[in-house]
Formats: C-alpha cells, structure tokens, sequence
C-alpha cells in the first residue's frame, strides 16, 4: 500500500503506462465498491431473481478477467474493459429501475471515462454514455415529471448531462492541445539542439584537455551523487535500492570501455549486454537524449536580458523591420560564413571555413527558410557577384 501511494503521488515522473495502470488499480477499486454495493441494492430493482444472480456473478467474472489483463500488463485493454463494465453496471441499473438514482448512474459512468483523461475514450464512450442518458430520460418521462412535478424536469435533467458531457470535452480538448504544443516544443527544441550537439561535446573535450580535466563521469563527487541518487530512486519503487548499484558500475564502464567492447565481448552476459543497450540513450559523452535535456537546461536557466517579443526569432524580417537592415544582416552572414571557421576539417577539428559553392548551396537550401525570406534569396541570387567580390576572404585580402 505504501509503494502504491508513493507511485499515485509521484505520477508527474512515470511514464504514460505506468500512469494509466495506476489510473486502472483506482478504477478498479472504485468498481470493486460499486459491485458489492449492487448485490444488496438489486434485491429492489425490477427483475427476476435468476436474472439478477445471473448478472452479479457475470460482473465479478468480468471484473476477475480485468484483474487479469492487468496482472499481463495489458493497461489499455483493461481501461476500456473498466469503462465497459461500468457501461453494464449502467444498464443493470438503468434497466431495472427509472429512479433519478438510476440517472446518476451516467454521471459516474462519465467521471470514470473522464479520470483517464484520453481523448479518443471520451469521444467514444463519453457520446456513448450521453446518447444512452438521453434517451432514459426520454423514454421514462413520466416517472420524472413526477418527480420533479413539472415538465420543465426533462429539460433540465438532459441539459445539466449534456453541460456537463461538453464542459470536460473542452477541458479535455485544451489538455491535448497544451500536450501535443509542448511535445512539439520538445522536438523543435531537440532538433536545433541537435545541429550543435556534436560540435559541443567535441570543444567540451577540447577544453577539458586543455585544462587537464577528467570527464565528468570519472569525477568522485558525480559518482557519489549519481550513487545516492539512484539508491534512492529505486527505492521508492523497489525494497533494496542497493540492487541497482551494479547497474550503475556498469554505467560507468561503458564510458570507459564503449559499448562496442560489451556487445562484441563473449565473456559478458546476455542479460548485461542487453541492459548495457538500454543504457546507451543516457551516456554522457556522446550525441543522446540525455545530453540534449541537460542543454536544455542549461540554456534554459541561464540569466538573460528582459524578455522581448523577438528574442527567440529566427528570421532576419521579424528581427529587423526595414529592407536595408535586411540586407545589412544578410551581408554580416555572408561575411562570417565566408571567412570565420564554422565546420569540422577532416582531423575533426573546428578549422574549415565555407567555400563560394558552399554558401550559395546553404543560402539556397530549404532548411534556410527559417532564417532568410524569399526576397533576401532573390536579392543575394541577383547580387552573388557583389557578394563573393567584396565579402568572401575579405580577412585575408587586408
């Protein structure tokens, strides 16, 4: 029960299975309440005693297979199983009695979809369950204009369901639209990060020789602090946090060694070879994902200057408003690539400035769309002359 709590409060750092398992197991006891609640409440619903025995041990048998597809790790199926024996607890009821407890019943129903936060269920189950709270309201209203003593009941009761179906559809909508923003964010920012990632490692290495420095994973206070670290993540999920520590040396070893000298080396397991794997994605010393959220990072907490709207424009149009200033910025571009080293040489260092063929062929790609507009192409087309006259090695002829 402790591990399971801690796994509910911590879900912001699980990975999306993890969440909806979690969102299941609750679920599920939700429904487990809701079961033994029916074998008592049924005995004053309207059908035979056969049929109601017939249904309750047809729910604990269902519910028994949800435990099972869960127990497989089959979170998706056993969500839409949750949602469709919920469906059934629905009916049973629905069916059997027209009381406004019945009507409830969709409310709950709608809640439990609307828990696992996932567009394509809600869409389906949720119009389902609105369509299915329509027309029991419409064909039992009779017993709700008794009760409400007025007409105007059935209006209410089908618009307070189909306000509160269409209130969570936007609020719905609105997260997936904030995720999938942020997920765009996230690539967008990966993919700029990634043109200078290799660059970087590569001067990282260069001043840390220069400054007779070990790599950071050969330092005694990183390793102290990832060993700590990784103890205490693992136990909030595991007993024993120690058993990861072998992971960790292993870690470490492919830093050294390379995970070439693993995979191609008999005397290592297959178990190790295959954890090794995994462990690639967060080396430190190469081109990775966990490279790229530690830039990320870094760039991101750094102080700057008071926010201006143009700050993170690409584009020389949206940086400079005026055509001269356009083409002064086009111009101070031109030169530094024409006479500033900004590529890898063949020795891999940082030496190669860019040839006449080169920049044309850069000014004109695709990818320079993001930063020249149509206009500032045309106007170096027509000009390239003037361009590699006066600007290319301009350094060099002084």
């Amino acid at each position: 029960m402790k591990t399971f709590f801690q796994r509910v409060f911590n879900t912001e750092f699980l990975p999306m299975s993890e969440v909806r398992k979690i969102k299941v197991l609750i679920v599920m006891v939700f429904l487990l309440v809701t079961t033994l609640s029916t074998v008592p409440f049924s005995l004053v619903l309207d059908y035979s005693l056969a049929f109601k025995i017939g249904a309750i041990a047809l729910l604990f048998v269902s519910y028994v297979v949800i435990l099972l597809f869960l127990r497989f790790g089959r979170y998706v199926i056993a969500s839409q199983l949750s949602i469709v024996y919920m469906l059934f607890v629905t009916v049973f009821y629905t069916q059997g009695s027209s009381s406004f407890f019945a009507y409830l019943f969709f409310y709950i129903l709608l809640m439990i979809v609307i828990f696992y936060q996932e567009l394509y269920l809600f869409v389906f189950y949720g119009t389902l369950t609105l369509g299915f709270g329509i027309s029991y309201v419409l064909l039992n209203q009779a017993d709700f204009v008794l009760l409400g003593g007025q007409q105007e009941t059935i209006f209410l009761l089908i618009a307070t369901l189909s306000l509160f179906y269409l209130i969570f559809l936007i609020q719905i909508l609105h997260s997936e639209k904030l995720y999938t923003e942020l997920n765009l964010d996230w690539v967008k920012m990966n993919q700029i990060i990634d043109q200078y990632q290799e660059h970087s490692l590569h001067y990282l290495a260069e001043l840390r020789k220069t400054q007779k420095e070990s790599p950071l994973y050969e330092n005694v206070v990183f390793q102290q602090a990832a060993n700590e670290i990784a103890v205490f993540i693992t136990e909030q999920v595991r007993e024993h946090g120690k058993d990861i520590l072998n992971v960790l040396d292993l870690y470490l070893y492919i830093h050294e060694r390379g995970l070439s000298h693993i995979l191609d080396n008999d005397d290592f397991s297959i178990p190790m070879k295959r954890m090794a794997s995994r462990l690639e994605k967060y080396l430190l010393n190469k081109k990775s994902d966990m490279v790229s959220m530690i830039f990320n990072f870094q760039t991101i907490y750094q102080p700057s200057e008071p926010y201006v709207p143009n700050r993170y424009a690409y584009k020389i149009s949206e940086i400079a408003s005026s055509r001269e200033d356009q083409i002064l910025a086009l111009a101070c571009l031109y030169a530094f690539l024409a006479n500033e080293p900004s590529q890898l040489d063949q020795y891999d260092q940082m030496t190669k400035v860019l040839s006449k063929a080169e920049i044309e062929a850069l000014f004109t790609s695709p990818e320079a769309e993001q930063i020249l507009d149509y206009e500032l192409v045309a106007f170096f087309k027509a000009n390239k002359d003037l361009f590699e006259e006066y600007l290319h090695g301009w350094k060099r002829k002084e």
